[in-house]
């Protein structure tokens, strides 16, 4: 069998001899096997190809889903967080019982109280008083005046009107009745109604405070 040399390529293409040129079946084979082997090795790498694309696309999407369950809370964190918070429970406040006195009022003329004059002065006795915070507080006025007065004090809400008429012997009985400040303090009072001047102008008179405490 003659040794085959290939001749050169003509415009870039692989020069082919027909096939009834060749000597024999055996230089057939021999010139066209390399051209079938590169083309199944070149099917060969594709199948290898198309094979890792899917595999890596696989453990692509495992990998997400491994990824996105360890970022999701767990199911009992889950329920936790849905359930409502406790409420704190409200601190219980106690309840403030109820207050009482009585205050008398009298006039100049019924000696009521000695002022650094000398002279005696319509007053309340007492003109200052404390009481709780909250607390529901019952006055008696015990009038001996026979002139009205009032005990007024907007920064309480209280205008009580305390009726005349009384005398020494027979005073006149007036209650009422007012809720005191929720907030500690001193809360200023005092008559409305014009009476003795230097005694409306005076604390511990006709005008006075009202404490209170908490």
């Amino acid at each position: 069998m003659s040794i085959y040399t290939e001749p050169p390529s003509t415009n870039g293409k692989p020069h082919v001899e027909d096939p009834e040129s060749l000597d024999t079946l055996d230089e057939l084979v021999v010139r066209t096997a390399p051209a079938e082997r590169k083309e199944q090795a070149w099917r060969e790498w594709m199948m290898i190809g198309l094979a890792l694309t899917a595999v890596l696309s696989i453990m692509a999407i495992i990998i997400s889903i491994v990824a996105l369950a360890s970022q999701s809370p767990s199911q009992g964190s889950a329920v936790q967080a849905a359930l409502p918070a406790p409420t704190p429970a409200k601190p219980v406040t106690p309840a403030v019982k109820p207050e009482s006195l009585t205050i008398l009022v009298k006039a100049d003329s019924e000696h009521g109280r000695l002022g650094p004059d000398g002279q005696w002065h319509d007053a309340f006795l007492p003109a200052d008083f404390s009481v709780r915070a909250g607390a529901t507080v019952k006055i008696s006025f015990t009038n001996y005046d026979s002139g009205p007065h009032t005990f007024t004090s907007p920064a309480m809400g209280v205008n009580a009107m305390i009726p005349g008429g009384g005398s020494t012997s027979s005073p006149t009985q007036t209650t009422f009745t007012f809720k005191a400040p929720s907030k500690p303090g001193k809360y200023a009072w005092w008559c409305s109604v014009p009476c003795d001047p230097w005694a409306m102008s005076h604390d511990g008179y006709m005008r006075g405070y009202v404490t209170v405490k908490a």
